[in-house]
């Protein structure tokens, strides 16, 4: 293990499984009542202000404040330490954002002269207007990733790291094992945002439930890697909007993966520690 310590409060076993479930149930019915109809309030926000409010940010703000704050924090009393949060995490986040971005676009562009391509603005910019590119960027930064990362990746993650420990006595196993299992229920908990915006065939659902797995793994294990939860917000960002300046044969979110895979290895540097191969080691607080 390395030599990063980061100390959570231990939770009860049924605060967890309530709050999963909670948030499980009051997603699946924001999303069928709300986020899939595109009568929604949510939607005509959108429109009137042409995309800079976007539906997800108006929907994961509000559940943000109610699910982590409410039920993870007051009821659940975890800190904004105990969900991967220091001092200083939002100056860290924009820096994060920033930089990240900045690869990103330079890879894009250097692959571009390198195919020929030339330089051109992303065909998205003219397609869907400057206010749905970057409204979709700002609802990933201050909506959807928080929530998500928060939830999970803050809160879920190292609670079944602890749960786990009188079966698995072994520190980086029961680390392997809680990142695992949490990513099974992150991929689950995307099932019926699966059902409602994609076409409802198995081959779909399998394969949306994988690139969710996938997900939940990569965002997991970065957290495991770092101990830092804006590290994670600012990729789960980049993934979800990679908002490219350039056209490009590389895609925005396959560039993102490739930045992730490099954060997940360079993982104790980014957050100010010496290089280990290692794990965050989780101790109770």
């Amino acid at each position: 293990m390395a030599d990063l310590i980061l100390p959570v409060r231990i939770d009860k076993r049924h605060r967890l499984a309530a709050i999963i479930l909670v948030a499980s149930i009051t997603v699946a019915a924001t999303n069928f009542f709300l986020f899939g109809r595109e009568d929604s309030v949510l939607w005509a926000i959108h429109k009137a202000t042409d995309g800079w409010i976007n539906e997800n940010l108006t929907l994961f703000v509000p559940l943000t404040l109610a699910i982590i704050g409410g039920m993870v924090m007051a009821w659940g009393r975890q800190s904004l330490a105990d969900l991967g949060l220091g001092a200083g995490w939002a100056v860290r986040l924009v820096l994060l954002l920033l930089t990240g971005w900045t690869v990103m676009q330079a890879i894009a562009l250097a692959a571009a002269l390198a195919s020929g391509m030339g330089i051109a603005l992303h065909p998205a910019w003219a397609k869907y207007g400057a206010g749905t590119v970057l409204g979709l960027l700002i609802a990933m930064v201050l909506g959807t990733a928080p929530f998500e990362d928060g939830l999970f990746r803050g809160y879920v993650l190292p609670q079944l790291y602890f749960q786990s420990g009188k079966r698995i006595a072994n520190e980086t196993a029961r680390a392997i094992a809680a990142l695992l299992l949490c990513a099974v229920i992150f991929a689950l908990w995307h099932l019926p945002t699966i059902l409602l915006n994609r076409e409802v065939t198995a081959g779909a659902v399998v394969g949306a439930l994988a690139y969710m797995l996938l997900g939940g793994v990569m965002l997991g294990l970065l957290y495991l890697r770092t101990g830092r939860l804006e590290i994670v917000i600012a990729l789960h960002a980049l993934v979800n909007a990679p908002t490219m300046l350039v056209a490009s044969p590389l895609p925005g979110s396959a560039l993102a993966g490739l930045v992730g895979v490099a954060a997940i290895i360079a993982g104790p540097f980014l957050a100010g520690q010496r290089w280990s191969p290692g794990l965050v080691r989780f101790v109770p607080r």
